[in-house]
């Protein structure tokens, strides 16, 4: 059987009534970046996903809602043969800028993380950056279960996880920890990993205290 997907291609005219998902897509990174907390977080999250990639061989790696390309590229500048995705016309574009300026040629494909365009066990691996806290439970383990689907390897992860303390917080505040949409607790978060016949080989904390964000290395149960 031969399968096929769609590439995105450059986009020339930005129609009017997607002004808006335009403009949020060319300022997303300087908004959450172009601070000192911004930076510190961005370092300290990259290095935590750099340790998590050492326990992936080198080779092909789908990287699930690349957004604006930041984790595509950390991926190329590791050594791995990258491919992105997202259902963002908007932020592919920026990051298809992003990686021609690091002379990086990557295929980018628009599509939703629940119903991935690729065979099965096509990539060694699978990334999955900044989507699945913005998720309810069944659409992180519909995500997760097509990650593991397309990957004959690890997935890495990041979720968004609090304790106690910061759910507390959170309703005192009425601010998400970590400005998640919907921050789990660890228990919960490892049933996801069940319900989508998921085992952790290592989990890191970005920022422990002071962020929800945690970077999880997963394999397969079977």
């Amino acid at each position: 059987m031969a399968y096929t997907w769609t590439v995105a291609e450059p986009v020339v005219d930005q129609p009017d009534e997607h002004w808006r998902q335009w403009e949020v897509a060319e300022t997303y990174d300087a908004g959450r970046f172009d601070n000192l907390k911004g930076r510190v977080y961005r370092w300290r999250e990259e290095h935590a996903i750099e340790v998590a990639l050492r326990r992936l061989r080198r080779g092909t790696v789908l990287d699930a809602a690349c957004g604006t390309g930041r984790i595509t590229a950390l991926l190329r500048r590791s050594g791995f043969r990258a491919t992105g995705c997202d259902i963002s016309p908007a932020m592919m574009a920026v990051a298809r800028r992003r990686l021609a300026s690091l002379g990086c040629d990557v295929p980018l494909v628009e599509s939703s993380i629940e119903r991935l365009p690729f065979p099965d066990q096509w990539f060694d691996a699978a990334t999955c950056i900044g989507l699945l806290m913005h998720l309810d439970a069944d659409l992180r383990v519909r995500a997760l279960r097509e990650l593991a689907r397309v990957s004959r390897g690890p997935l890495v992860v990041q979720y968004g996880c609090v304790d106690v303390f910061q759910r507390v917080i959170a309703s005192l505040t009425g601010v998400p920890p970590g400005q998640v949409r919907c921050p789990v607790s660890e228990n919960e978060m490892r049933a996801d990993f069940a319900r989508s016949g998921l085992r952790v080989l290592s989990q890191s904390w970005v920022m422990r205290g002071l962020s929800s964000s945690v970077i999880v290395v997963l394999a397969t149960t079977k």
